[in-house]
Order: structure tokens, then sequence, then C-alpha cells
């Protein structure tokens, strides 16, 4: 059961967190000591630089939907597949607005311990769609 639980967690994350642009959820869905192995060099590992990310990107994009593909879990790691639709309204890393709708692919693994997410990693083609 704790596989099916820590699947649920990592569902509702990418739903409330990436789709609906809810920060505030990062403080229940992710350990203390949660580490973001993609965060870019020299950044910070904690949630700060995902939080920033959210947050320019809802800025950024409307219409912002997750579609999960494969949601598979072995012990405490959980994998997804999923798939970002949105809008291109604004200014996004420096890209202005194209008005276009958008699809960007990602994997992405989470390590859970106690109901909590406390490693990510995620590969995407968001540059590539911007």
């Amino acid at each position: 059961m704790a596989i099916e639980k820590n699947k649920q967690v990592v569902i509702k994350f990418n739903k409330e967190f990436f789709e609906s642009g809810n920060t505030e959820i990062t403080k229940e869905l992710l350990a203390d000591n949660f580490v973001n192995h993609t965060a870019p060099p020299n950044a910070p590992t904690d949630a700060s630089v995902m939080v920033q990310f959210i947050i320019g990107f809802h800025k950024g994009f409307s219409d912002v939907s997750v579609q999960i593909h494969e949601v598979l879990g072995e012990g405490d790691t959980v994998s997804l597949r999923k798939t970002i639709t949105a809008t291109h309204i604004g200014e996004f890393m420096g890209k202005m607005p194209t008005g276009k709708k958008v699809e960007m692919n990602v994997i992405e693994i989470d390590i859970l311990k106690d109901g909590k997410i406390t490693d990510h990693w995620s590969r995407n083609d968001f540059m590539q769609v911007v």
C-alpha cells in the first residue's frame, strides 16, 4: 500500500503544483530536507527554484494542463511520464508571448519518505517548445 500512497502524493503534487500553480502545496508534500537534483548549476537545490519557476510559468502560460500517462512505483521511488499543455500568453524565460498552444514532455523520478517527496529529478523539452 505504501507504493500506491506514494504514487498518489506525486500525482497530487503534479496536479496542485504544476497544473494549478499552488506553491503552498510544497509545505505539505515536500520534506524539509527536499533536494531538487534538476536545479540549474550553482542554484539552491531546495524547493525555492521550483517555486520561482512555477510562478513564472503560470505568468507566461494559461490553460495549463498536466496529463499523466504512466506512473510507476517501486520501493520508495515513483516515476512518471507526463505531458504539460498550455497557451503562451506572457513573457517566459525571456521569450515573448506567441499565443500558441505548446506541449512539453517530462519524465520525472521522485523518492519519498513518510509520505513526502525527499528527492526529485526530471528531464523535459521545455526549451525546445518555447
